[in-house]
């Protein structure tokens, strides 16, 4: 059995180096000219391309603190004996060799003119008449795509922002520009950009996140256009685009005729400019499965390629052969038009030449066998999408489809187009008649004809009052009406009772809104979907799946993830440890069905009860807020009272409305009192309040007796007459409050001092009533009697605040009369409730801090570790405090799973822990490495012992081999650790 080590760490991708696209020269340490009135030169990290000279705050940088182009450099000249000059046009660097070191000097000197000549030589073979990052070749044609002046997070002034070819260049000003002298550049094939408010967006990359505001927001639409376009010109490639360009017809876009199309789908043979491939994406992977000309070069086989060598113009002879010029498509068309061209032309076959064939369906699948024996594509393609089928028999039981007799007289381009429509072609053309009869007064229903998907029922629509809706399962809608809702309400029944198996009876027996049947998977296989039926109201979800025997029901509000896969037309949802995703099949109804699943997952702008909840009934958005103020906030002086950023403060709240879930608070992103003020205005602005609306929270307003015993009665009475999530919630924040205010004497906040400030916050009041802090009061004193909680174990009730880990353990073997044995190592251990995973407390850590930090599914255990002997006895047989080896490493990448395990060189030393993922040997037999593919400090690990699935990433899961090695790298762990709490 393998014993594994889980370390939870915040990874910071900023100790990793950027991957460089051109060959580095020399590299190393220099001192710099001195800033402006100092005497005192600067150490910097300086490196020599074949295009740049940049340097660096330190080696471990990866964004440079200036760039100078080698072709903007004039000269290079030795100034004394240890410096050297770098003149560009408008001014000069000075560069000291470390150490006074001549010979070094002279190195750089060397290398810069070689490099310089070498560039030069280049540029004049090449035509360009200044660098790369002026962006202009002397034919006029320019490699900048945008530039201009962008504000950015962090520096006082404007940066001019050049984006040139796959890289983005930042300038103090456009002078610095035209002089080949920047700040640094961006690799764009490591980095995404997103819009984060009205005239901001964020350039993301692996290292770092730069913040820039545009002037207005259609110029940051503008900026994101553009960074974007960048990023997909980094990753991608023409080699394919070049090929299938070659043919003249492929340089226009089958729909439109835009030029340079670099987009295709793949099963109706047309290349397509990107306008209209939005449009093809649109009808699904069943109608148009589109792939990209640059990106997706796996896709492109040479026998797909040659497919396409027929042209547009060849295949267009087939779907566009009756199209009047007065319907035809242009490059400036918009959205819509193109949206109604694309779909009558492909859909519904409007312009396509007709087989003299069609509507024979025997003839058509009897000429397509015929056919695929020949290299005739373009007749093959004409007779799928005029209803041959793909699939057919071809009465050869030792070639029984298509395919394989393609393949039998060695066809492969016929192989090529049939295996990409072996699932469409007849569904896009064919429009079957509705064998269903239906009006709208006395409905008549034949039960069996074909298979329905029930809608929800919804009023005024087309002259009556109410009425409902059916889908078919080719796409056609069917609307009934009638003026009576009782009437609608029974045929709905019928008709839902008829079509859901008897197994699936209880999915119409409740006020449900929708109900039909998808393919669904269940984990992370997406192979070999399966039928389920599935009927939605509210915020429940109740669902058959294939083979079970009962009805399952999901609150929506309770899930771990909802996320929408709009390419794939899928929802996909992660609850009670498992992932379903449900495939919609671009059915007509299925956006209905996302927009209900979203409404009933919860509303920010909703009441409590509308809310994504926890287990608890508590809403995640409180959940979370409390948390965060648990783990990092409880000693913080003035808590709740002090003002956070406005800013902040509202832009935190708006993301925690609009899915909480998604939202991951952590203490170097956000501060305590922006979150504590988060966590206020929701509870001041949640519809109908905690005490579920003003008429509600009167009595607990008018609680006057003057005997507490009394007023905790009633109070009691009153806690359960709220809602279930109304109290749940109640005794949530009280509960915290309760734990705050057991840090008085540090941060200041005692129970009058949070009393005065969430009285007015729960009842949402104006402060001015004494009496709602006065209940808030009585609710923190009386805690544990009125929610009826036990109270804190023993002995922490009687500990102080600052007691450690090791005078608990203490504590705890004198109340229970246990005298310490010669070679007992008793430990406090942090354990979750399955006991699946356990870290021993650092005999200095804090227990009571730890304590009121613990989630619902932890708690603190006092026993025997039973590795300590091991690990001292390896500790004491140390010379250095490391370890290094190979060892099975995987991790967390979300709740829908980890990833799986594979070797990695771990090297444990200093502070920091490596994991490297190509290890090479040297002749003395030692492992080496270059960059660390992981890397973290010992200071923000903490160590679990065993495995538990779905951890919050980051998470890293270290399997070891035996219970010898587990033992070694826990010594070590354990001996960098006493080192830091020392």
């Amino acid at each position: 059995m393998s014993l594994l080590l889980v370390c939870v760490s915040l990874f910071s991708g900023e100790h990793h180096r950027l991957m460089k696209t051109v060959s580095i020269l020399p590299m190393g340490w220099l001192d710099k000219t001195p800033p402006q009135g100092s005497l005192i030169f600067q150490k910097r990290w300086v490196m020599l391309d074949a295009q740049y000279l940049r340097y660096f705050q330190n080696e471990k940088e990866v964004y440079s603190k200036r760039i100078i182009d080698i072709l903007s450099v004039t000269e290079v000249l030795n100034v004394g004996e240890q410096k050297f000059e770098v003149v560009t046009r408008n001014r000069t660097f000075l560069f000291r060799a470390e150490n006074n070191s001549k010979s070094v000097r002279e190195e750089w000197v060397s290398v810069l003119k070689e490099t310089i000549q070498q560039r030069r030589s280049s540029m004049e073979m090449s035509l360009m008449n200044f660098s790369f990052t002026s962006g202009q070749h002397d034919s006029g044609v320019s490699l900048i795509s945008k530039q201009g002046y962008l504000e950015m997070n962090g520096l006082r002034s404007k940066v001019y922002v050049v984006i040139c070819a796959d890289r983005v260049f930042l300038y103090g000003n456009a002078e610095e520009h035209s002089q080949g002298v920047g700040i640094t550049y961006i690799e764009m094939n490591v980095g995404t950009v997103k819009s984060t408010d009205k005239r901001s967006f964020n350039l993301t990359t692996f290292y770092r996140t730069f913040s820039f505001l545009a002037e207005s927001a259609q110029q940051r639409d503008q900026w994101v256009e553009a960074l974007q376009d960048c990023v997909s010109r980094s990753l991608s490639s023409d080699v394919v685009a070049q090929k299938i360009w070659a043919v003249e017809a492929n340089q226009r876009c089958a729909d439109c005729g835009a030029p340079h199309p670099d987009w295709a789908s793949v099963n109706l043979c047309v290349v397509l400019c990107k306008c209209c491939a939005g449009v093809h994406r649109g009808l699904g992977q069943s109608v148009s499965k589109v792939r990209s000309l640059r990106m997706d070069e796996k896709v492109w086989t040479d026998n797909l390629i040659q497919v396409f060598l027929l042209g547009n113009n060849m295949v267009n002879l087939f779907w566009a052969a009756n199209m009047p010029p007065s319907e035809a498509l242009h490059p400036s068309s918009d959205s819509e038009k193109r949206q109604r061209f694309v779909s009558a032309k492909y859909c519904q076959g409007k312009y396509r030449r007709y087989h003299a064939l069609f509507g024979q369906q025997e003839a058509l699948n009897k000429a397509l066998c015929s056919t695929v024996q020949t290299d005739d594509v373009l007749e093959t393609l004409s007779l799928v999408f005029c209803g041959a089928d793909v699939n057919c028999y071809t009465g050869d039981p030792e070639l029984p489809s298509p395919v394989s007799m393609a393949q039998h007289y060695g066809q492969i381009l016929q192989v090529e187009f049939l295996t990409h429509n072996h699932n469409t072609g007849r569904s896009l053309i064919n429009q079957p008649s509705a064998p269903f009869i239906y009006i709208f007064s006395g409905c008549i229903y034949r039960s069996g004809t074909m298979h329905l998907f029930l809608a929800t029922p919804h009023l005024g629509h087309v002259l009556y009052a109410h009425s409902f809706e059916l889908y078919h399962d080719s796409g056609r809608v069917y609307l009934f009406g009638e003026d009576s809702s009782d009437k609608v309400k029974g045929w709905i029944k019928a008709i839902a009772k008829a079509l859901v198996p008897s197994a699936a009876e209880d999915l119409v027996c409740w006020p449900f809104e929708r109900v039909g049947r998808f393919r669904y998977t269940e984990g992370q296989s997406h192979h070999s979907p399966l039928l389920g039926w599935f009927s939605l109201g509210g915020s429940r979800l109740l669902l058959l799946l294939h083979g079970a025997d009962r009805v399952e029901n999901i609150d929506l509000r309770k899930i771990k993830e909802l996320s929408m896969e709009q390419e794939a037309g899928a929802v996909v949802l992660v609850d009670g440890g498992r992932s379903l995703r449900v495939e919609g099949d671009r059915r007509p109804d299925f956006q209905g069905w996302l927009s209900g699943l979203q409404q009933g997952s919860g509303r920010g702008d909703g009441p409590l009860d509308k809310q994504q909840l926890t287990d608890t009934d508590v809403p995640v958005i409180v959940d979370r807020c409390m948390s965060f103020i648990t783990q990092h906030g409880l000693k913080s002086e003035g808590i709740y009272r002090r003002c956070g950023v406005n800013s902040k403060i509202t832009a935190l709240l708006f993301f925690l409305r609009h899915d909480p879930r998604k939202v991951r608070l952590s203490e170097g992103e956000r501060q305590v009192d922006d979150v504590a003020n988060v966590l206020k205005r929701f509870l001041r602005e949640v519809g109908e309040g905690v005490f579920n609306g003003h008429q509600a929270s009167l009595p607990w307003l008018h609680t006057t007796s003057d005997e507490m015993s009394e007023r905790v009665s009633q109070y009691q009475a009153l806690l359960h007459s709220l809602p279930r999530v109304n109290r749940a919630t109640l005794g949530a924040v009280i509960n915290h409050l309760y734990c705050v205010q057991c840090f008085a004497d540090e941060n200041q906040m005692n129970m009058h001092n949070l009393a005065i400030v969430f009285g007015p916050t729960l009842f949402q009041m104006d402060g001015t009533d004494n009496s709602a802090g006065q209940v808030v009061e009585d609710l923190i004193q009386n805690y544990q009697d009125i929610f009826n909680v036990t109270p804190l174990p023993a002995p922490l009730s009687q500990i102080s605040q600052e007691v450690s880990a090791e005078e608990l353990v203490c504590k705890v073997l004198r109340r229970r009369n246990i005298p310490p044995q010669q070679g007992d190592y008793w430990s406090c251990f942090l354990v979750d409730n399955n006991q699946e995973i356990e870290r021993p407390l650092h005999y200095q850590e804090q227990v009571l801090t730890i304590y009121f930090s613990l989630g619902k599914d932890c708690h603190l255990v006092v026993k025997k570790n039973c590795y300590m002997e091991a690990i001292l006895t390896n500790i004491a047989g140390r010379v250095d405090v490391s370890r290094n080896g190979l060892i099975k490493f995987c991790e967390e990448k979300g709740q829908r799973g980890k990833g799986t395990f594979s070797r990695r060189l771990c090297v444990l030393s200093g502070l920091s822990l490596r994991l490297y993922k190509e290890v090479k040997v040297r002749e003395d037999g030692r492992r080496c490495s270059s960059q660390p593919e992981r890397e973290c400090s010992v200071h923000a690990l903490k160590v679990y012992c065993g495995i538990k699935r779905k951890l919050q990433p980051p998470s890293w899961y270290l399997c070891c081999e035996s219970k010898n090695e587990l033992i070694e790298w826990l010594a070590t762990f354990m001996s960098l650790q006493v080192i830091i709490f020392l």
